[in-house]
């Protein structure tokens, strides 16, 4: 095979300008009143002159808990609400004060609103403080907002009104203590139009016609909860199942679509009740139901009994978005939220410096439990490249943030929200998987069982999450220390380094541990590492000569391996046998996504290394090489890409002779995948089989869904263009009209002409810009190079 050489220079000068601010402010409330009930009504569409203006009754249960000072101020959360009247009433509900104008104070940065009292609080005493108000209905999509969409058939706008409290978006729709660890209960009660329905996160207990020929709905007493977890949604949807129970809620025409969901739902909830041996009802919560919404901040939201979805995420429709890889997101989705019921919404993190609490096990649970379900999937091996290897390079630059930060350093909404950034997400699951690997399942799983029962309706902090860790630690001695490895990957940025060197001839393998573009100050103990003192090198002796060795076996461990170059070329002759499969799928894809990350190192050794490709058929190892390879081909100029173009046809020789263009009945879910990457790579870069192929399946019929938008691709690449933009304009789908759109961006021939029917259409000139974009990343070789950047 002809190797294909990369050679690369990197001469640059960075400027990093850091720019502290000191603040006096204080976002957070004092822990000396605490809120214990809310009796919340909220009115919608009251005013047919203020169609965007709601209006609020809010009446919080209170007691003063501390006994240090005298309390005569109760400062709580508000944002963009204009209080009407403030009352104050005592526990036997005597009205105590009407609160002046002048006795309220808002802060509108740390959105704290002050209300002074004229006698001071007793202590333990329940109060109850009432206000009402109004708020906008927003257009965007936190606190309390509208969207519309329109009806199938009839081709009328419609509307949902629905909120989006998280992460401190509560304060938009009512006056509260909006931060997780003011955990209290609700009651809900919205005024609603005749036409309209309301549901919440508990179930509906009645309904009563108004005077003004309008409906006020009555919700069942919520479980002791934080205020980001409260939602309500008013619409015209209809529910799938049953109401009192479970259901999956969408507008009407979707109802047909939603089985699919419907029965993963219910399929999710007995696996997690029997690993967590506590039923969801025992969490107090009778209802869960799963929404759809057609706009939302993220795709989804965990609010306790009532989780929202965007409707892509719900909605099947045949022959659009049932493929493969559709159900796998519908799959992954509903099951990653129902664990929230349990992580976040019966436990839940006592302040967001430690999102990771619950969305790490989210993550961990969204991939094992489902492929605990649908082991067709394989989502076992796929969470080792979609997420472990994905937040690498995320978590070895200096902008990365720890797991747990310290608390006092999260205080602004734009702190918080970067919390929710992707490192609590896939390296809080990764951690969790390596701690489940480490422990063993079943001692992990009885340590969590313990850590969700002795908290339950409660807030957590890390330590508490750790004590039921090393309450079931297999190994306890004194060459143990469970305390620097919990705290260590959580508390500390980055990721270690294992550095094995090879003596074939001893029978002698060398492990050192070293630090990976991180801190000098990092420490981290590896999981091979923990079982002895606190060394960073140490020496492993075989009875036997071996061939080749693999560290961190299916990567279950959130490190990376650089192996000798002995211990590398034995790795390779073995992956160059036709026969490698001793050599599990995940590491032969960790061995290269390593490789890679080192190639600043020697990029020819990397793609000598790789060339074992050829003999490789698996969709693991092929995606984390195509994860790589992106990287390099970005940096390619256009006199390089045929040269990549012919190494790319030599080392996919074997896999594309295997899966080919067409489906097969045989195909396995990852077939399918791995189908897809190789089409749309080779049809990239123009090898000749691959367009060939596809172009006589695109005349004899249209794709299945999971290699449309691929297909379509490759077809806009030669002469099929116009027909593209035809089916583009013919099709009335949302959804396939977004596919056909972006497939017709892979033209070559008429990129004048896409351009112009960029420019043409009204689309938002972010949108522009990531179309023109879309085209030119399709087609790196009519990129013309106006400034050269030596790497």
């Amino acid at each position: 095979m002809k190797r294909f050489r990369f050679h690369f220079w990197f001469n640059a000068s960075f400027i990093l300008l850091c720019v502290s601010v000191s603040s006096s402010l204080d976002y957070r409330l004092e822990r000396d009143v605490v809120p214990l009930f809310y009796n919340l009504t909220i009115r919608l569409l009251a005013d047919e002159a203020k169609p965007n203006t709601f209006n609020g009754d809010v009446s919080i249960t209170l007691q003063a808990v501390k006994t240090d000072k005298e309390i005569k101020e109760i400062t709580l959360h508000s944002d963009g609400l204009e209080i009407e009247e403030c009352l104050f009433y005592n526990e036997s509900g005597v009205l105590i004060s009407t609160i002046d104008a002048n006795q309220l104070t808002l802060d509108r940065t740390t959105q704290k609103l002050s209300v002074l009292l004229e006698e001071p609080l007793s202590l333990n005493e329940n109060y109850t403080i009432r206000f009402k108000y109004s708020g906008e209905i927003g257009s965007g999509v936190e606190g309390l907002f509208a969207t519309t969409y329109i009806e199938e058939g009839s081709g009328i706008t419609k509307s949902v009104y629905l909120t989006h409290m998280q992460a401190i978006n509560a304060r938009l729709v009512f006056p509260c203590f909006d931060e997780p660890a003011f955990k209290a209960k609700f009651q809900l009660h919205i005024e609603r139009p005749s036409g309209y329905n309301a549901i919440s996160n508990t179930k509906q207990i009645s309904s009563s016609l108004e005077s003004n020929k309008r409906y006020l709905d009555h919700f069942e007493v919520t479980p002791v909860m934080s205020t980001y977890l409260l939602t309500f949604i008013v619409s015209e949807y209809t529910a799938r199942g049953n109401e009192s129970d479970y259901a999956v809620v969408s507008r009407p025409e979707f109802y047909d679509n939603t089985e699919f969901s419907y029965n993963v739902g219910e399929r999710v909830l007995p696996v997690y009740e029997g690993l967590f041996q506590q039923t969801y009802k025992e969490l107090g919560n009778e209802l869960l139901q799963h929404a759809t919404t057609p706009s939302f901040r993220h795709n989804t939201m965990e609010n306790w009994g009532l989780i929202i979805y965007k409707d892509a995420v719900l909605v099947q429709k045949p022959g659009y978005t049932d493929g493969w890889s559709d159900k796998e997101f519908t799959i992954r989705n509903i099951v990653h939220e129902t664990s929230h019921m349990w992580f976040g919404d019966s436990v839940t993190l006592s302040w967001w410096s430690h999102v990771w609490l619950n969305e790490g096990f989210a993550r961990y649970y969204e991939f094992f439990v489902a492929h605990e379900l649908y082991p067709e999937y394989q989502l076992d091996q796929q969470f080792v490249v979609r997420k472990l290897q994905h937040i690498f390079p995320s978590d070895a630059v200096n902008s990365t943030q720890p797991l747990t930060s310290p608390e006092e350093s999260i205080q602004t909404s734009s702190d918080i929200y970067f919390k929710f950034a992707n490192i609590p997400f896939a390296k809080g699951g990764s951690i969790v998987r390596m701690w489940r690997n480490a422990m063993g399942h079943d001692n992990f799983d009885a340590a969590i069982r313990d850590y969700l029962k002795q908290h339950h309706l409660g807030n957590t902090e890390p330590q508490d999450l750790f004590y039921h860790l090393k309450q079931y630690w297999p190994v306890k001695s004194e060459l143990v220390n469970l305390d620097q490895f919990l705290y260590d990957f959580t508390e500390q940025v980055g990721f270690p380094m294992i550095v094995v060197n090879a003596s074939f001839e001893n029978k002698q393998i060398r492990v050192e541990q070293n630090r990976f573009l991180l801190s000098p100050d990092f420490q981290n103990l590896t999981p091979i590492g923990y079982f002895s003192k606190v060394v960073d090198v140490y020496d492993i002796w075989f009875d036997e000569a071996i061939d080749w060795i693999v560290f961190n076996l299916k990567q279950s461990n959130y490190y990376r391996v650089f192996y000798d170059a002995p211990l590398l070329n034995s790795l390779q002759l073995a992956l160059h046998k036709s026969d490698h499969s001793g050599i599990a799928v995940e590491n032969r894809a960790q061995i290269v996504d390593d490789l890679f990350s080192f190639a600043h190192v020697d990029y020819e050794e990397v793609f000598q290394f790789i060339e074992y490709l050829s003999q490789e058929v698996e969709f693991i190892p092929w995606y984390s090489t195509y994860q790589s390879l992106q990287l390099v081909a970005n940096r390619l100029t256009p006199d390089q890409l045929p040269n990549f173009a012919k190494y790319l046809s030599d080392i996919t020789s074997a896999v594309f002779r295997k899966l080919g263009a067409s489906g097969k009945n045989s195909d396995s879910v990852l077939d399918v995948y791995n189908r897809n990457q190789q089409v749309a790579w080779l049809c990239k870069y123009q090898i000749k089989s691959c367009q060939e192929q596809v172009q006589v399946l695109y005349d004899v019929q249209k794709p299945i869904p999971d290699y449309r938008e691929t297909f379509y691709c490759a077809v806009a690449r030669t002469e099929g263009y116009i027909k593209i933009l035809e089916l583009y304009r013919e099709e009335a789908y949302p959804t396939e009209q977004d596919l056909l759109w972006r497939a017709a961006s892979c033209t070559r021939n008429y990129t004048g002409h896409y351009q112009n029917e960029i420019l043409s259409y009204s689309r938002t000139l972010a949108e522009k810009k990531t179309d023109i974009s879309q085209m030119y990343q399709q087609n790196p070789d009519l990129v013309t190079p106006i400034f050269t950047v030596r790497f």
